[in-house]
């Protein structure tokens, strides 16, 4: 027998406060007899880490974590012979708007499935998967404050005491708080080189991602998992004892967007600048939180007159999530308004293995998809609709 999942639109993937609906196919080369045949569909968290630290305070190495945010359950067959052919099972299930997104990371996931499971009277039940990509919008235009540029300072003094020298003085500023994946930080840099050794040859930009892990068993206990998802370096000489300004950007890659909630296993992000000093070598000097969010400002947009009309600017309440589909929600824009492209999810480091679950039928190998916006607002050549290239 085999099994087959369709959906109601070419990719599964569905964002907070929205309904998944399709059918299960499900092929039988001969007659069957079943139990019962029910569909599942299920959204958790997992977490599972060790921390040799906290042996010696705790007795404990091993932590682990499970949380539940979807589980419902639809029998579509009753005890009896199912005859052999193709069926078909439809089915339809509600998101709630606080669904957080699927996520993957080394020690911890959150994923959705949906799995059709047969209940056979003389063997062991027969369960086929099929996870999908959930997302829990965030449209940053309901965050006023991400509008307020991003100003850091900092001050560098570096060498060793005997030969100390003036600092190198840093101003980083990014306009807004918040972006979306596919958009371009574009930054800007003041440097006041009052060092009478050095220059300045340089300066790098890293999007660093943070995982927080929350686990509940054998103790609550928390851990983070960091991983560096974009950089960007750029050539800038700044001589000693002189001043200049220098203009990057920094490309946000297909990744998560960042937790509106605590959950099993949250995510956040942080902008880090060094500059390079040529053989001194420096940690990062400038450390500057960062929102990614699943719809962009309409200011950050190349052209925002074009793309006013694309994104919500209503209070974002659940209520609209459940009830409007039009470009006035807090939904990503439909296929009438230009919609994101999607692209494979930025994956560093190894894959969370989930050891509770059965070698057949295992999901491990999916990765959730994230959307991104390519040339978002973009003025289009005439006669083009959409107000970004596609990418896949």
């Amino acid at each position: 027998m085999r099994c087959s999942f369709e959906f109601d639109r070419s990719d599964p993937i569905y964002f907070s406060g929205e309904t998944i609906s399709g059918r299960a196919v499900l092929t039988t080369k001969s007659e069957l007899s079943v139990n019962e045949i029910f569909l599942l569909f299920v959204g958790e968290g997992k977490v599972r880490f060790q921390d040799v630290r906290e042996l010696s305070l705790t007795g404990h190495e091993v932590f682990r974590g499970r949380q539940t945010y979807l589980s419902t359950r639809t029998n579509v067959n009753e005890s009896g012979t199912l005859p052999a052919g193709t069926h078909t099972f439809p089915f339809s299930t509600f998101l709630p708007p606080d669904c957080p997104s699927s996520v993957v990371s080394e020690y911890g996931k959150i994923w959705y499935e949906i799995e059709l499971c047969i209940g056979l009277p003389d063997r062991q039940s027969k369960i086929f998967k099929k996870p999908l990509t959930v997302l829990q919008t965030y449209n940053l235009n309901m965050s006023p404050l991400l509008l307020i540029p991003l100003v850091h300072e900092d001050i560098k003094h570096f060498c060793c005491w005997h030969c100390r020298s003036g600092p190198v003085l840093s101003t980083l500023t990014i306009p807004f708080g918040g972006y979306a994946p596919g958009q371009k930080v574009r930054f800007n840099l003041e440097v006041d080189n009052q060092s009478s050794r050095r220059d300045l040859v340089g300066m790098e930009m890293r999007l660093k991602q943070v995982y927080k892990l929350q686990a509940q068993t054998p103790a609550l206990h928390s851990y983070e998992e960091e991983h560096i998802v974009a950089h960007s370096y750029q050539k800038a000489k700044v001589l000693r004892l002189s001043k200049r300004e220098i203009e990057g950007t920094l490309t946000i890659p297909a990744v998560p967007p960042s937790s509106r909630e605590s959950n099993i296993v949250s995510v956040s992000y942080e902008v880090q600048l060094t500059i390079d000093l040529n053989d001194c070598q420096t940690d990062p000097d400038l450390y500057v939180p960062i929102v990614i969010g699943t719809i962009p400002l309409v200011q950050s947009a190349e052209d925002p007159a074009h793309v006013a009309e694309l994104i919500a600017r209503v209070p974002d309440n659940p209520s609209i999530l459940v009830t409007q589909r039009t470009p006035t929600s807090d939904l990503p824009p439909n296929d009438d308004y230009g919609p994101p492209t999607f692209e494979e999810a930025t994956i560093v480091g190894k894959k969370f293995m989930d050891i509770d679950e059965e070698e057949e039928g295992r999901s491990d190998h999916f990765m959730p998809r994230y959307p991104m916006y390519t040339n978002f607002g973009r003025t289009p050549p005439p006669h083009s609709k959409g107000s970004g290239s596609a990418v896949l």
